[in-house]
């Protein structure tokens, strides 16, 4: 999902597209081809949020099976091709936890990735991971201009009538 981004107040632009990459690995090249094609044909300050399914290094995991090379070169190698990174996060890093095999494991799989021409838009960012609610993963929270901060007591909602469907990755709405 893409969405034009306009700050009346500063005047700055953005494009800001939410992902929620494949897990199954047999389609995770098909998906980072078409952010590669994406960063080619997109010519505003570019944000990209969500589910990468990805992790850059070993220190972004804890518990399961150790990461190997090959898991992690796809988000680094978009990294480097778009002149983009993975934004710093405060407080809590992990944003997906599993109880598999008898071991609970936390990983980094949900991120903001700005592309160079977009933090200079946004210099002041921030990025809070929230609380592992109703779901195996923790929300993310990008605040481009922190001076003005969200209400205090301003909580994150989540409608129970909304279910997901596992074979399109998209949220529906039930009748």
């Amino acid at each position: 999902m893409h969405c034009l981004v306009h700050d009346k107040l500063n005047a700055k632009e953005c494009l800001l597209s939410a992902v929620y990459a494949p897990a199954r690995e047999n389609q995770k090249d098909a998906f980072w081809e078409h952010l590669h094609r994406l960063h080619n044909s997109i010519d505003k300050p570019w944000c990209i949020m969500g589910d990468f399914n990805e992790m850059l290094n070993a220190s972004e995991k804890i518990g399961g099976t150790p990461l190997t090379p090959s898991k992690v070169h796809r988000l680094n190698d978009f990294l480097h091709y778009s002149n983009s990174f993975d934004v710093t996060v405060q407080g809590r890093l992990f944003t997906w936890k599993k109880f598999l095999r008898g071991q609970l494991m936390y990983e980094k799989l949900d991120k903001v990735l700005f592309r160079d021409d977009c933090l200079h838009l946004f210099p002041n960012y921030i990025v809070t991971n929230g609380p592992f609610t109703c779901s195996d993963h923790a929300y993310v929270l990008l605040n481009t201009d922190p001076a003005h901060a969200p209400r205090r007591g301003t909580t994150f909602k989540y409608q129970h009538s909304w279910v997901h469907y596992q074979d399109t990755h998209s949220i529906i709405k039930r009748n």
